[in-house]
């Protein structure tokens, strides 16, 4: 596999997560269980975030939070920004800047994720983000 391929795999699965992750959020999923099978087949399952505040989550927490955040935020956006990256043949980092907006309130994030190329496939294999102020 060449690395530019590797590359767009993994900025490719940064672009999925951000749209499906605001699917989840909204609720308005034509088919729930489909959306979060699409979400979580694409974690590794030693994958681990550290998350703004400094908090590590595995995935087995990750699945469970999912669980209770489903159509929470109704009128939540996400979007990508500064999406760069680098790659191997076998490993893909990508750097971007995440805003998740709902009403009034911004929340911006700057992320760094490792995703291992598996199958063709880019698994997010670990992800750190840092709050923007």
């Amino acid at each position: 596999m060449h690395n530019s391929h590797a590359l767009a795999l993994g900025q490719e699965q940064v672009q999925h997560f951000c749209t499906n992750i605001q699917q989840w959020f909204n609720g308005n999923a034509t088919n729930k269980q489909a959306l979060y099978q699409a979400i979580t087949s694409t974690f590794d399952p030693n994958f681990q975030l550290v998350n703004g505040d400094g908090q590590t989550i595995n995935f087995s927490m990750l699945t469970q939070w999912l669980q209770q955040v489903y159509g929470q935020f109704p009128t939540r956006t996400v979007k990508l920004e500064n999406l760069n990256g680098y790659a191997t043949a076998h490993h893909v980092v990508v750097t971007y800047t995440e805003i998740q907006t709902t009403g009034e309130t911004q929340n911006t994030r700057n992320a760094s994720a490792v995703f291992i190329i598996q199958d063709n496939q880019a698994l997010w294999y670990h992800l750190v983000e840092q709050w923007v102020k």
